[in-house]
């Protein structure tokens, strides 16, 4: 369909507060309502409406709609072009981070002056400044939000938009929290929060580690480590063909028929028992030789009875199956003993799992001490197994409508096996005596590196995420390390002892200009946002002077947070740039699935399934928005500011063009792009400490004015901060490194979608689109990532989140991906 451009005059009717047009093309003085949202152009999308009243337009006219309203005479916006197929932006990257050793001038640590006066040559006074809506805010008053489900919170929650006096509310310190962050960046100062990251983190340990693991207890004393080999010595499990430490006791389906005691109850976690068993020996089947060969030896419970109780006869005649081409084949040997020792019970966590543990030993060996050491990494190891899951993951599952218990087995997908009793029982936390475990061993099998819950477990990696951030980086400890943040935003001490007054206040909101859209009682379902995940250390750790260099690609995990490396910066979410009309309209019917003209989806909605949309503990739904193109005011005091750090935040306050702060929930959807400017309709009122006094003794009225022109003060402390970067870094302000990452990440990534990752299935092309997965999960694309073969993880895989300035990764595939409405 052909575009034409055509020409009118916009008009703001005060009493229905709406934006129309009348087009020179029609007749009658007919006037055309606009959508100011979805209507207006880049050039007047930012202002507010009243101001647009008479002002003569050009439109693009196409198949009796219009797009793109802009001053006449300036050039049609440019349409958003269309995205790769096979690429996507992570919707959060991190902005460098650099040690503090040698700072620009004026951004550096020291204590901040008194509050007792205001000093000679400090700045201090007010700054009017507007702020824009460009995508979609959500505002949510969790007060009056609604739950559905169980009576714990962990259903589905429905929030409202904040309200105060029947109009929207956007709190101040919402407003300050969101510059606090952008002036850290922008001004390299100390994390002003860096809590919770002392412990070391733990990835998952390969398969292979299982062969260095062996069972153990704690001794009575709770002093020592008793080990529990079996008939093999530790360290014998890493030769060829072994006969495994631990005795399989049957337990659940797909296995042989589940061992009981003699009353028929099921043998409990921790319980002494007395047990025959017969060696088994497992052959595995060889793709390449299509035969079966020998793999490894184990023991099998076949009767089982509590310690000192009769122990029955075990059966004459065991079977363990039929021998199958393609599949593996345990033959029973008919060599059996009887033996004491402790039941060990970890649920069927793992898709197919059939057997639970035995440990015994037929000849105890040394007894290792239990080291400070050792207890210490216990604890990290389950705290983190802990803080990698929510309460509702492993609380809040249901099953035709009523909750289940953890330990309850509902499929083999991830999250539906049975919870390993670490994750919930608390009596986990700490080894007391009798406690079973895993103890890994040397290569020599002589000396405990750790203990672990089970034979496959997360391992510690050798530093914590605080453990690798430079000390300039890390939070200020007393007020002599006040990086600019510190000084201008407030400060308090990370012990509790100690705290400084900020010298930046804000306003009440005047939120009048602020328009929201309702989407009824349901509500739209968003997409399920993930958890910050800092285990994932290809994307949230780097390399180089400011940890922006990303780790390098296809890096083992028992490389990760080691010597060299550093956390990656400060995390930022990318403004979703480039939308195309209509991206956010209608948002309760479910567009997901279907690819608009520029090749995207939307995003943040949630797809629905067959039954209808999804609500569920995963994801939110919101009843409404704050509309793009509504505005808010408020005002900004400073006290005492150098011209510098005023600098900074005018800097703050004059983004360039179509660039964006993020404000609100659910950043990484899209929501939440707003523009800061200083509001020109407004006066602002900037003076020394001395021209403050002078105004102050004098009887003048006109004393009460500011000697210098407020433009003119804010120019110069703009300058006054670009020339320090500029001396500092010896290259343009806007091209030193935090300044040209913060400006990237406010403008967005173009030519490729920003959204969570995701894999495509093995039969689709790769340049066809792939949409969003119903269920969120994106954990199949980072599995896909960590493909590992016998040579190790193969090209184009083991991908670092890229730095700021190349960010998009290509998708994966994965076979299992599940497709929307099964």
């Amino acid at each position: 369909m052909a575009e034409e451009t055509r020409t009118g005059v916009l008009h703001w009717h005060e009493q229905e507060q709406e934006l129309k047009v009348a087009l020179d093309q029609d007749r009658n003085g007919r006037q055309r309502k606009l959508k100011p949202a979805h209507d207006l152009g880049p050039a007047l999308s930012g202002r507010p409406l009243a101001e647009l009243h008479g002002l003569p337009v050009e439109v693009t006219w196409t198949g009796g709609k219009m797009r793109d309203v802009r001053p006449a005479g300036s050039a049609a916006t440019a349409r958003p072009r269309r995205v790769s197929a096979d690429e996507f932006v992570n919707p959060y990257t991190f902005l460098p981070a650099a040690p503090r050793d040698t700072p620009p001038r004026g951004l550096g640590d020291g204590p901040p002056l008194p509050h007792d006066r205001l000093h000679d040559d400090r700045i201090t006074g007010q700054l009017p400044v507007r702020l824009t809506v460009v995508t979609p805010l959500l505002l949510l008053d969790p007060s009056r939000a609604e739950h559905d489900g169980p009576a714990d919170g962990n259903g589905h929650t429905t929030y409202p938009v904040l309200h105060r006096n029947r109009r929207p509310y956007l709190p101040a310190t919402a407003v300050k929290g969101m510059l606090r962050a952008a002036y850290e960046a922008v001004t390299n100062s100390r994390m002003g929060v860096f809590t919770g990251h002392d412990d070391r983190l733990a990835t998952r340990m390969p398969a292979t580690e299982s062969q260095h693991m062996v069972p153990a207890r704690i001794s009575d004393d709770g002093l020592h480590i008793v080990l529990l080999p079996g008939d093999t010595p530790p360290g014998g499990q890493t030769k060829p063909r072994p006969l495994l430490h631990a005795a399989w006791l049957p337990r659940y389906p797909g296995g042989v028929r589940a061992i009981s005691h003699p009353d028929g109850h099921s043998p409990r976690h921790g319980e002494e028992a007395d047990a025959w068993v017969e060696r088994i020996r497992h052959h595995r089947w060889n793709k390449n030789t299509q035969q079966h060969e020998h793999g490894f030896d184990f023991w099998r419970v076949r009767a089982l009875a509590p310690a000192g109780q009769p122990l029955p006869d075990p059966p004459e005649h065991t079977a363990e199956g039929p021998r199958r081409n393609g599949r593996s084949w345990h033959e029973p040997t008919g060599e059996r003993k009887q033996v004491q020792g402790w039941i060990c019970v970890t649920n069927r966590n793992i898709n197919r799992k059939h057997d639970e543990r035995l440990f015994f030993t037929s000849s105890p060996g040394p007894q290792p001490y239990l080291t400070e050491s050792l207890i210490q990494q216990w604890q990290e190891t389950i705290r983190d197994y802990r803080a990698a899951h929510r309460h509702q993951d492993i609380h809040g599952r249901t099953q035709d409508g009523e909750t289940v218990s953890p330990d309850a087995y509902l499929g083999a997908e991830p999250g539906r096996t049975a919870w390993s009793p670490h994750q919930y029982q608390d009596e986990w936390l700490t080894l007391a005596p009798g406690s079973l475990c895993y103890a890994r061993m040397s290569t020599d099998g002589r000396t405990v590196q750790g203990l672990y819950p089970v034979m496959i477990s997360r391992r510690l990696f050798t530093h914590s995420p605080a453990g690798l951030l430079h000390p300039t980086l890390r939070p200020a400890t007393c007020r002599d390390e006040l990086s600019p943040a510190d000084r201008v935003f407030g400060w308090a001490s990370p012990a509790g002892n100690g705290a400084e007054r900020g010298r930046l206040r804000i306003g009440p909101v005047d939120t009048t200009g602020l328009t929201e859209t309702s989407f009824g009682t349901e509500g739209v379902p968003l997409a399920v946002l993930s958890r910050p995940n800092p285990q994932q250390a290809r994307f949230y750790l780097g390399t180089g002077p400011d940890g922006t260099a990303p780790l390098p690609d296809r890096l083992g995990t028992s490389q990760w947070y080691s010597d060299g490396q550093q956390p990656r910066g400060r995390k930022a979410y990318w403004h979703h740039r480039d939308l195309p009309d209509g991206y956010w309209d209608e948002p309760v019917a479910d567009r997901t699935q279907q690819p608009d003209r520029t090749g995207r989806f939307q995003e943040y909605r949630r797809p629905d399934t067959a039954a209808g949309p999804q609500r569920d503990s995963q994801n939110r739904s919101v009843r409404g928005w704050i509309d793009p193109g509504s505005t808010a005011a408020f005002t900004i005091t400073v006290t005492d500011l150098t011209a510098i750090e005023l600098g900074a935040l005018v800097w703050l306050l004059a983004l360039p063009e179509h660039h964006c702060h993020r404000l609100g929930f659910a950043k990484p959807l899209g929501f939440g792009s707003v523009r800061l400017d200083i509001d020109p309709d407004r006066t602002a009122d900037l003076r020394t400490g001395q021209q403050w006094r002078t105004a102050y003794r004098s009887l003048d009225p006109d004393a009460d004015h500011p000697t210098d022109d407020p433009a003119t003060v804010l120019d110069q402390a703009r300058q006054a901060f670009e020339t320090a970067l500029t001396t500092a870094y010896g290259r343009p302000a806007p091209e030193s490194p935090h300044l040209a990452a913060f400006l990237a990440v406010s403008s967005g990534p173009s030519g490729a979608a920003v959204h969570y990752p995701r894999t495509r299935d093995t039969d689709t092309e790769p340049s066809t689109p792939v949409p969003p997965d119903p269920d969120g999960n994106n954990y199949t694309w980072f599995t896909a990532n960590e493909k590992n073969t016998k040579r190790g993880i193969p090209a184009g895989h083991g991908l670092s989140l890229p730095a700021w300035d190349n960010p998009s990764l290509p998708l994966h595939t994965h076979k299992e991906r599940r497709r929307p409405g099964t």
